[in-house]
Protein backbone atom coordinates (compact mmCIF):
# COMPACT_ATOMS: atom_id res chain seq x y z
CA UNK A 1 0.00 0.00 0.00
CA UNK A 2 2.65 2.06 0.52
CA UNK A 3 3.90 1.83 -2.91
CA UNK A 4 0.94 3.12 -4.59
CA UNK A 5 0.64 6.04 -2.33
CA UNK A 6 3.60 7.45 -3.32
CA UNK A 7 3.44 6.42 -7.26
CA UNK A 8 -0.01 8.35 -6.80
CA UNK A 9 2.13 11.44 -5.23
CA UNK A 10 4.16 11.40 -7.92
CA UNK A 11 1.59 11.36 -10.57
CA UNK A 12 -0.09 14.88 -9.15
CA UNK A 13 3.23 16.96 -9.18
CA UNK A 14 3.07 19.39 -11.91
CA UNK A 15 5.20 19.18 -15.49
CA UNK A 16 7.13 22.21 -16.10
CA UNK A 17 6.36 22.86 -19.50
CA UNK A 18 9.59 24.87 -21.59
CA UNK A 19 8.18 27.72 -23.11
CA UNK A 20 9.05 28.20 -27.11
CA UNK A 21 12.20 29.07 -28.01
CA UNK A 22 11.95 32.38 -30.20
CA UNK A 23 13.71 32.25 -33.03
CA UNK A 24 16.42 35.07 -33.86
CA UNK A 25 15.87 36.91 -36.79
CA UNK A 26 18.75 38.27 -39.06
CA UNK A 27 18.38 40.73 -41.59
CA UNK A 28 21.18 40.30 -44.32
CA UNK A 29 21.66 42.30 -47.44
CA UNK A 30 21.61 40.47 -50.68
CA UNK A 31 23.41 41.67 -54.13
CA UNK A 32 21.08 40.21 -56.84
CA UNK A 33 23.50 39.67 -60.23
CA UNK A 34 22.00 41.28 -63.07
CA UNK A 35 20.19 44.13 -61.60
CA UNK A 36 22.32 47.26 -61.09
CA UNK A 37 19.99 48.47 -58.37
CA UNK A 38 21.06 46.82 -54.54
CA UNK A 39 17.79 46.41 -52.28
CA UNK A 40 17.52 45.79 -49.03
CA UNK A 41 15.33 42.29 -48.65
CA UNK A 42 14.35 39.65 -45.86
CA UNK A 43 16.52 36.83 -46.29
CA UNK A 44 14.29 33.37 -44.97
CA UNK A 45 14.21 30.07 -44.69
CA UNK A 46 11.49 28.96 -47.88
CA UNK A 47 10.67 25.40 -46.12
CA UNK A 48 11.17 23.19 -48.95
CA UNK A 49 13.36 19.95 -48.46
CA UNK A 50 15.72 19.63 -51.96
CA UNK A 51 16.66 16.52 -53.59
CA UNK A 52 20.39 17.58 -53.09
CA UNK A 53 22.38 19.51 -50.26
CA UNK A 54 22.67 23.44 -51.18
CA UNK A 55 25.92 24.49 -52.15
CA UNK A 56 26.68 28.26 -50.85
CA UNK A 57 29.68 29.90 -53.14
CA UNK A 58 31.03 33.00 -51.70
CA UNK A 59 33.20 35.84 -53.32
CA UNK A 60 36.25 34.51 -51.86
CA UNK A 61 35.54 30.69 -54.44
CA UNK A 62 34.13 32.58 -57.38
CA UNK A 63 37.59 34.80 -57.42
CA UNK A 64 39.49 32.08 -56.89
CA UNK A 65 38.39 30.64 -60.08
CA UNK A 66 40.13 33.34 -62.28
CA UNK A 67 37.13 34.09 -64.39
CA UNK A 68 35.34 37.56 -65.07
CA UNK A 69 31.92 35.76 -65.42
CA UNK A 70 29.40 33.66 -63.92
CA UNK A 71 29.45 31.22 -66.32
CA UNK A 72 33.17 31.15 -66.01
CA UNK A 73 33.12 30.50 -62.60
CA UNK A 74 31.05 27.51 -63.07
CA UNK A 75 32.32 26.16 -66.09
CA UNK A 76 34.28 23.32 -64.15
CA UNK A 77 31.47 22.63 -61.22
CA UNK A 78 29.68 19.44 -62.66
CA UNK A 79 26.74 19.72 -60.31
CA UNK A 80 25.72 22.88 -62.75
CA UNK A 81 24.90 23.20 -66.54
CA UNK A 82 25.74 26.24 -68.24
CA UNK A 83 22.86 26.96 -71.27
CA UNK A 84 23.64 29.49 -74.04
CA UNK A 85 27.20 30.28 -73.54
Amino acid sequence: MILIAAGASLADTPVKVSPERKQKVVEQTVFVTGSLIPQRIKVRRVGTTTVSPIRVIDRREIDSTGRQTTAGAFVNDPSVRILGH
